[in-house]
């Protein structure tokens, strides 16, 4: 743009969280007044009351004050939060057989499929935080298993009734799996194994209450767009909620495209992405459809930001191509891979606890740092620079990140 953002819609899908737009206002509200002292004296970031805008969304105002070339620049922004969090509760996983059978069943049909070994050659990483609950399931089974049957096998060894008790052992040990596993339930291993679950699903077309909402999702999207009067539209999608978001985002392009004619700026960012869960599987070719969609369509500026250290997330890997979606020639960088560069936005101690907190490191990219940084989610929702403006290499022409392949 050849001036600052003055109103700004932004339009958000949350990670796969049973916690709704309440939740996520208040995070925000929260955390307004630290982003605003990391960006100096006289900044302020202020949220206003939520309220409902249709069935699925609930929006409020944002206001921040930030300098434009030495000058106080107010930016009044819109922000349209997506709301999945009930099908989310729907889906939330539940320590009982059909998480248990629906985790071995994702396990196996990932093998008979080859995805794993197509993730693996993608991020080597992401296979421990696959398998974790699948190790876990197996070594809560064991330790009971072992618990019943050493002793039954020891007691009744001479009386030849060993076998039997070992077999007793075993169903003990099965009935104990699920009560054991609700020890679990607030920790993170039964939400990544249903979070595998859940990517199980749409690749094999299984989730038709998530079909559905993303479908909403789209023509939300598009409704927002058209009601235009806006600088910079951008549509943000954090975690889970970037699939989500691609899904829905490339959906409203390909259907209502019109619907953002005439915004001077389009943008979407993605913060922590989960893309690659989707891209690499040739079953999931609606969803390298929607990406593309969006990589592709040149009035749409993509910023995907994605932390190292964050083992849940695939950190600059180019979706498109993974998906093997081949760019035309002179196309431009869609989607700009950065990181949130955290460990120079901290000290030292703080980042290297950061680093050993993963729940953290994934929700970081919503919160705000001691140093600002250029992917300050505040300053991207109401600052005064366009995302094309702050990524300036998402003018240029298509340049893949450096990174260590596998890592």
């Amino acid at each position: 743009m050849n001036d600052r953002v003055r109103r700004r819609r932004v339009v958000f899908v949350s990670g796969f969280d049973p916690r709704g737009a309440r939740h996520y206002h208040q995070l925000w509200r929260d955390e307004a007044a630290k982003a605003a002292a990391s960006h100096g004296p006289d900044v302020t970031f202020t949220l206003g009351n939520r309220r409902k805008h249709g069935d699925i969304v609930v929006e409020w105002p944002v206001t921040g004050n930030l300098p434009f070339k030495g000058a106080a620049a107010e930016v009044e922004t819109r922000f349209d939060f997506l709301r999945w969090d009930d099908v989310a509760r729907e889906l939330w996983p539940k320590a009982a057989w059909p998480f248990i059978r629906d985790t071995l069943r994702t396990i196996m049909r990932g093998i008979g499929i080859g995805y794993f070994a197509r993730l693996y050659r993608v991020r080597r990483l992401y296979l421990l935080t696959l398998f974790q609950p699948v190790a876990v399931i197996f070594g809560i089974f064991a330790g009971l298993y072992l618990a019943a049957a050493v002793p039954a096998v020891i007691g009744f060894a001479l009386s030849g009734l060993s076998w039997t008790w070992g077999l007793l052992a075993g169903l003990l040990g099965f009935a104990g799996l699920p009560i054991m596993l609700r020890r679990l339930e607030k920790g993170s291993v039964l939400w990544r194994g249903q979070l595998n679950n859940f990517y199980t699903h749409l690749i094999y077309d299984e989730s038709p209450l998530m079909q559905a909402r993303m479908d909403e999702m789209a023509e939300a999207i598009a409704d927002l767009a058209a009601e235009g009067g806006v600088d910079e539209f951008l549509v943000i999608g954090h975690s889970v909620g970037t699939t989500v978001a691609i899904s829905a985002f490339g959906r409203a392009l390909l259907r209502r495209r019109d619907a953002f004619d005439g915004i001077p700026e389009i943008g979407f960012v993605t913060l922590g992405s989960m893309a690659p869960l989707l891209a690499i599987e040739p079953k999931a070719d609606w969803f390298r459809r929607e990406l593309a969609a969006i990589a592709l369509d040149p009035a749409v500026t993509w910023v995907d930001s994605g932390a190292n250290y964050d083992v849940v997330c695939f950190a600059r890997v180019d979706p498109l191509g993974i998906a093997g979606i081949e760019r035309p020639d002179g196309a431009r960088n869609s989607p700009v891979l950065v990181t949130p560069r955290f460990h120079v936005l901290y000290d030292k101690a703080e980042y290297e606890a950061l680093c050993r907190d993963p729940a953290q490191m994934h929700t970081q990219y919503l919160m705000a740092t001691p140093k600002a940084g250029r992917c300050d989610f505040m300053a991207l929702a109401a600052g005064p620079l366009s995302l094309k403006d702050r990524f300036p290499e998402a003018k240029g022409p298509w340049a893949p990140a450096p990174r260590k392949q596998g890592k």
